[in-house]
């Protein structure tokens, strides 16, 4: 998924099963092994997408990396619980947050009906070579 704000930079989008008592992956507890088994998951698709800020001035100051989220997609197609897994800058986290709520989805689907997924945005915030007129 282009990312014109991160002059050229490609968007990582990862999702999983929402777990009753899931957070961001690898801080799941224990869960039954059958309710883990993605048979009949069908992936959210984009429909709606913002790109975050990204400030002249942070490109010509060379701030970025890549943030990564973690969201909820709700079986609605709506965004909710995002937070911040990886940090780069905290207005640059906090311009990929606000972005990633306004996202719209088809949602996922189990079996043909809408389900919760939980995913993982990478967004990277890359700054124009130097040389670059912008």
């Amino acid at each position: 998924m282009p990312n014109l704000n991160s002059a050229g930079g490609s968007w990582v989008v990862r999702f999983a099963a929402l777990k009753a008592e899931s957070g961001p992956a690898g801080l799941r507890g224990n869960s039954n092994p059958s309710s883990d088994d993605p048979a009949g998951l069908s992936a959210p698709s984009a429909i709606r997408k913002v790109d975050p800020a990204y400030p002249l001035e942070m490109m010509r100051q060379h701030v970025g990396g890549t943030v990564i989220l973690y969201a909820v997609i709700h079986a609605d197609g709506s965004v909710g619980s995002v937070r911040v897994l990886r940090s780069i800058d905290d207005r640059l986290d906090q311009f990929a947050s606000e972005a990633i709520a306004k996202w719209k989805f088809d949602p996922a689907t189990k079996n043909g009906v809408p389900v919760e997924v939980e995913a993982t945005f990478w967004i990277p915030f890359q700054p124009a070579r130097v040389g670059a007129n912008f």
